[in-house]
Formats: C-alpha cells, sequence, structure tokens
C-alpha cells in the first residue's frame, strides 16, 4: 500500500484500471469456464444413461434365457466407445452373469456385487463419479418384472481434457484481450490525463513560487486546449500588471523624492510649483489607478493558488477510490485461489467495485469542474466582456474557489435567491465585487471569530427592471470612524498585517462607475456588516 502511494497519479491510474480490467477478464471467463464444464458434465451424464439403457435392454433376453455367449456378443460391441471402460451383469440372486472389460491401462473400479459403495438402494437408476470414472447402476427390467442388475463404469479423461483445453484457450485469449486493453488505457490517458496532471503540477509550482512567466502549450483545440490558452492569457495578464504595479511604484517614489525638492524651494517658486502640483497630482491619480488594477490582479493570483490546492482534494479521493479497488481485487482473487469464492461474495465484490468506480469517476468530474470553474472567473476577470449568465451559479462558482480559505474558519454560506437568474453584464465585474466582499470578511470580520461565522447573500429583481444585491456578514463589524470612509482609498485597520485599503473602493468604483447602480454600507461594532446595492439592468433578466 505504501509503495503504491508513492506513486504517481498517472501510474496510479494505470494501475488501478489494469487491475481492474485483469478481475473483470479473469472473473467473466472464470465464470465461463465453469458454465461450460457444467454443461459437458450433464451432456456426459446423459449420454451414459442412454449407454446404459441401451445396455441393459439389450442384456434382457440373455439373462432370460441365460445365453453367455450372446451376452458375451452383445457386449464385445463396446469396443468402438473409447470411454466405456467395463460393463458387468449380474442376476436376480446377485451372481455374477457376464461382463466387458476394455483392454486399456486404465484404473477400473472393482465392481462385485449389488450391493457395492457407489450406488443407492431402492432405484431403477443410480449413478456416482470416483476420482478418475463415472459409474452407474442399472436394474435389467421387462414389462415391469426386474431380470437383473447392471454396472457400467465410463472413463472421465475427455471432460478433464476438455477443462485443460479450456482454460488454455481462455488464458491465451485473455491475455491477448489485456494487452489491447492497456493500450487503450495508454492512449486515453496520454490524451486526458497526462494534460490536466501537468497542469495540476503546474499550478502548484506557481501557486508557491508566484512566478507567472510560466506558459504551457497544447495543440488540440478542445476543452483542455482551452484551458491551457486561458492559464497562458491569465499568467499573461498578471506579469503585465506586476510590471505596471512595480513601475507606478517607482514613479510613486520619484514623485514624492521630486515633491519634498520643490518644497524647498517654495517661497521662490510658487507660480511654477502651482503647475507642477497639478501635474504631479496627475501623474498620481494615474498611479493610483494602477494599483486598483494590480490590486485585482493579485486576487487574480490568490484565485490560482486556491484553485490549485482544492484540486488536490478530488484528485485524493480518486486516488483512495483506486486503492479500494486494487483491496477488493486482491480478496476477490484470495478467496479464488482458496477455492472458498460462492457465487453471492462474487456478485457483491464486483456490485462494490462497481460503486467504487462510479466514486473514481465522480471525484476526477470534480476536479475537471472545478478547473472549470476557476478558467470561467479568470477569463472573465481578466478579460472585461460583457454576456448573458447565471449569476445565482456564478456566485456559486466563486465560493468553490474560496472553499479552501472558507473552510478553515469555518464560514457557513447562505445564498438566498431564485434558481437561475440569467442577467446580460460584466461577470469579471461581479467576480471582483464578491471576491472583495469575502476577502474583507475574511480578513476583518472572523479575523477573531471562532464559532458561528457566516455570510448570507440576497439577490432578487426589482420592480424598475434592476438588482438587488445584499451582502451582509455576521463578524466583528466596523467602527462609526471607519464606517464614513470605509469607500476611500488606502482606508484599513490592518496595514501593519498586509492590507492595502483598496478593497472597498475597487467594490464601490465597479458599482458606481462601471454598474451605473447604488451602494450602501452598514455595520456596527461587533453586530456585523451589510453592502446593500441595488444596479441597473439594460436588459430583462429571466428566471
Amino acid at each position: 500500500m505504501l509503495l503504491f502511494n508513492n506513486l504517481s497519479f498517472k501510474n496510479q491510474f494505470y494501475l488501478a484500471f489494469a487491475s481492474l480490467i485483469s478481475i473483470v477478464i479473469f472473473s467473466a471467463f472464470s465464470y465461463n469456464i465453469v458454465a461450460s464444464y457444467n454443461s459437458k458434465v450433464d451432456s456426459f451424464i446423459q449420454e451414459s444413461e442412454l449407454q446404459a439403457s441401451l445396455i441393459a435392454d439389450s442384456s434382457v433376453a440373455p439373462l432370460m434365457f441365460m445365453d453367455r455367449d450372446g451376452l458375451e456378443a452383445i457386449l464385445s460391441k463396446l469396443d468402438r466407445y473409447e470411454s466405456i471402460l467395463q460393463v458387468k451383469i449380474f442376476e436376480l440372486d446377485g451372481s455374477f452373469f457376464g461382463e466387458y472389460n476394455k483392454n486399456i491401462k486404465i484404473q477400473k473400479v472393482d465392481i462385485k456385487n449389488q450391493n457395492d459403495q457407489y450406488f443407492l438402494d431402492g432405484t431403477n437408476k443410480s449413478s456416482a463419479f470416483d476420482s478418475t470414472s463415472f459409474i452407474i447402476k442399472q436394474k435389467i427390467m421387462l414389462n415391469d418384472e426386474e431380470h437383473g442388475l447392471m454396472y457400467m463404469q465410463k472413463s472421465t479423461i475427455s471432460l478433464n481434457s476438455f477443462i485443460m483445453n479450456s482454460i488454455i484457450n481462455t488464458m491465451i485469449f485473455s491475455f491477448f484481450l489485456f494487452l489491447l486493453m492497456l493500450l487503450f488505457i495508454y492512449a486515453i490517458s496520454k490524451k486526458l490525463i497526462t494534460p490536466l496532471v501537468t497542469l495540476s503540477e503546474r499550478l502548484g509550482e506557481v501557486s508557491l513560487s508566484q512566478d507567472y512567466s510560466q506558459r504551457l502549450k497544447y495543440d488540440s483545440k478542445n476543452e483542455i486546449g482551452k484551458l491551457y490558452d486561458a492559464f497562458n492569457n491569465l499568467f499573461h495578464s498578471i506579469e503585465i500588471h506586476q510590471d505596471s504595479r512595480n513601475e507606478a511604484l517607482a514613479q510613486a517614489k520619484n514623485y514624492q523624492e521630486h515633491l519634498e525638492s520643490l518644497t524647498a524651494q517654495l517661497e521662490h517658486r510658487v507660480q511654477d510649483r502651482t503647475q507642477e502640483l497639478q501635474d504631479s497630482l496627475d501623474t498620481l491619480k494615474k498611479a493610483q489607478w494602477q494599483l486598483v488594477e494590480s490590486e485585482k490582479m493579485a486576487a487574480l493570483g490568490s484565485l490560482v493558488s486556491g484553485v490549485a490546492h482544492e484540486v488536490n482534494t478530488p484528485l485524493g479521493n480518486a486516488v483512495i477510490g483506486s486503492t479500494i479497488i486494487k483491496r477488493e481485487s486482491e480478496k476477490l482473487l484470495k478467496s479464488m485461489k482458496d477455492e472458498t469464492l460462492k457465487k453471492s461474495q462474487f456478485e457483491e465484490s464486483l456490485e462494490f467495485i462497481d460503486e467504487t468506480s462510479r466514486l473514481l469517476y465522480k471525484s476526477i468530474n470534480t476536479a475537471a469542474n472545478l478547473i472549470k470553474s476557476f478558467k470561467r472567473i479568470s477569463v472573465d476577470q481578466s478579460i472585461e466582456i460583457k454576456r448573458e449568465f447565471d449569476l445565482v451559479e456564478y456566485i456559486d462558482e466563486i465560493f468553490k474557489t474560496f472553499h479552501n480559505k472558507l473552510k478553515h474558519i469555518p464560514i457557513h454560506i447562505e445564498v438566498i435567491a431564485p434558481k437561475e437568474l440569467y442577467i446580460n453584464s460584466y461577470p469579471g465585474d461581479f467576480a471582483q465585487l464578491l471576491n472583495n466582499f469575502i476577502q474583507n470578511s475574511i480578513f476583518h470580520a472572523f479575523d477573531s471569530k471562532e464559532n458561528d461565522a457566516k455570510i448570507t447573500i440576497e439577490i432578487s429583481l426589482e420592480k424598475n427592471n434592476s438588482l438587488l444585491f445584499i451582502y451582509r456578514d455576521n463578524g466583528a463589524g466596523m467602527s462609526e470612524e471607519i464606517r464614513v470612509k470605509a469607500f476611500e482609498p488606502f482606508v484599513t485597520t490592518k496595514r501593519n498585517s498586509g492590507g492595502t485599503g483598496l478593497g472597498l473602493n475597487i467594490a464601490y468604483n465597479i458599482v458606481t462607475q462601471k454598474l451605473y447602480g447604488i451602494i450602501k454600507l452598514e455595520s456596527k461594532k461587533n453586530e456585523g456588516t451589510s453592502f446593500k446595492m441595488s444596479i441597473p439592468l439594460d436588459e430583462k433578466a429571466s428566471k
């Protein structure tokens, strides 16, 4: 088990499916061999009973007339049947009357009298198998009157040859079928699993190194290819905005030094200084805008890190599922080798393996859906495109990307909204808006809260074709001093802990300037915080 856990996901995938295929192939062909052998045995028994009946009927006349030579002539014709080893005929009193013995070196049963250990009393015919042959006891009857008793022994070599040939042919066919399935699994893995594993590994590297210069190449234009393109576009955008942010900070620092130099000359250059200050103010506003954009890209970087961590959970479940399949396979194989396997146990094991396979598929599908959500949100935030989308579903996808952070507090999420709510707007802005609110709750509202942490979102349509969007938490809240200037840039209570004071300012600008809406903040110390937004819709939303 430890060795299996140390294998890569791709190798675990190969091993798990190879084991599953081996079990299915072995089980199916084993069942076929057993069924074929049972059918062969039934046919052998029916043939033997028919031969015994014919021999008994042919022996009636010699017994009645005590014609031993006639009986010998009849029995001598049995040479044509290779499987008949011997036949013995007894009179009613148990005395020996005649026999047939094939002159070959095969062990024959010593049939002495009608009390032989292989047979039952009270019936006209009975039969039994011993280690190497099949024996039939039958009364010799005519018109319901008993005239004697016949014993016949047949060789079971044909049955043994049949089972051996069946096993050899099945093993050869199973071997080639197994190779074919391995090639099929390898092709599927190379086409689907390998690109996803590569992307997962690269996301993990980026989340640790914060190096957004990396790029991935994928030739196909399917969903995986689009995901690779989104990965490259996202990191290209983050890299550009990182350079812009550094440049803006450098410019701000240079202008600050320039302002300090101008202050010393203020008395001699009042008129010129006024114009220079205005130019500097314009430059600082530009720098502020660039910082805001850089803050948005930093949020995308956090999204990358969260998704990279979250995708490990379903992949880990997939590994566990394949491990369970391997364990059940070993139990089934052991039972078959020990010859203790029952039909009920066999069916139960196959059902369990089938259920685990579905769970394995579900885990891999969960990872794919998580990456799909990451792709949609990241593209929407990096490229401002207006489109129609389901706001309720989109909010659910955003919360998935924060699952790792939310579960550590933990925070209960409640969304009160219609089942579907399609609007024509900018999904990237809604993602950025909700991202800033959630970050604010995690960083400020629930910084010291240990129990009953909750975030509630209410969404509805107003009569004036506006969207009512309410976000609230039951966290630490704000003092009145902080609340009245919360939307101003660079206002934060966590400056020494890495806070920039731009999160709520960005949210305010998105609602008022980009979405042309209204936002209202309500908060009291230790009573939580709520943001109530009314956003006009230029096209009718549909439920």
